[in-house]
C-alpha cells in the first residue's frame, strides 16, 4: 500500500487550482452526468442499446456497491495528512472505484456505438484512443483528488469491462435469437 500513496504523493506534488477543478471536472464526466448524456444519446439513436447500456451498468453499479461495503478500504485522504482531499467530500468506501468503473462503462459502449457509424480502421482505432484516454484520465482524476488507490481504480475498470463485455455479448446473442424466430415465422 505504500508505493500506492506515493503514487498519490507524486500526482499531489503537483498540485495547482488548474488542475484542482480540471480533474474535478474530468472526475464529473465518469459519473451519473456522463451515464444521463450517454443515455440520452442511445435513446435517441438507438433505444435497445441503451435498454443494455443501462442493464449492464445496474450490474456494474450494484457489483461496486457491495464490494465497497463488502472491502470497506477506507480513502486515500483518511489514511495520511499526506494526502489531500480535493473537491468534494465522500464519506463511503474506497475500494473499488465507482467513477472508473461508470467511465469504463461508459467508454465501452460509446465505442461500441461509435463503431457502428465508422468503419475506417484509423478511425476505430481513434475511437478506442480516445475511449481509452478517457477512462485513464478518469482513473488518475479520482488518485489526484485523493478519493482512490491505484488498485481502487485498477478493480472499477476491470469490473465494469467483465460486465460490460458481457452484456455486449447478451445482446448480440438476443439480436441473433429474434432474427432467428422472426426467420422461422416467415416460413
Amino acid at each position: 500500500m505504500n508505493f500506492e500513496i506515493e503514487i498519490i504523493e507524486f500526482l499531489q506534488s503537483g498540485r495547482c487550482q488548474f488542475f484542482d477543478v480540471s480533474f474535478q471536472i474530468i472526475s464529473a464526466l465518469g459519473s451519473t452526468l456522463g451515464v444521463v448524456a450517454l443515455c440520452l444519446l442511445f435513446l435517441v439513436k438507438k433505444p435497445k442499446l441503451c435498454f443494455w447500456y443501462l442493464l449492464s451498468y445496474g450490474f456494474v453499479y450494484l457489483t461496486v456497491s457491495i464490494l465497497k461495503e463488502t472491502v470497506q478500504r477506507v480513502r486515500p485522504f483518511n489514511v495520511t495528512d499526506a494526502i489531500a482531499n480535493i473537491g468534494d467530500t465522500v464519506t463511503d468506501f474506497s475500494f473499488p472505484s465507482g467513477h472508473v468503473a461508470c467511465a469504463t462503462a461508459i467508454a465501452i459502449f460509446l465505442g461500441y456505438f461509435l463503431f457502428q457509424y465508422f468503419k475506417s480502421r484509423g478511425m476505430r482505432v481513434g475511437i478506442v484512443l480516445s475511449c481509452s484516454v478517457y477512462v485513464v484520465l478518469v482513473a488518475l482524476s479520482r488518485m489526484y483528488l485523493g478519493k482512490h488507490f491505484l488498485t481502487d481504480v485498477l478493480a472499477g475498470a476491470i469490473i465494469s469491462a467483465v460486465i460490460c463485455s458481457l452484456g455486449l455479448l447478451l445482446m448480440h446473442f438476443a439480436s441473433k435469437k429474434k432474427k432467428v424466430k422472426e426467420n422461422e415465422n416467415k416460413n
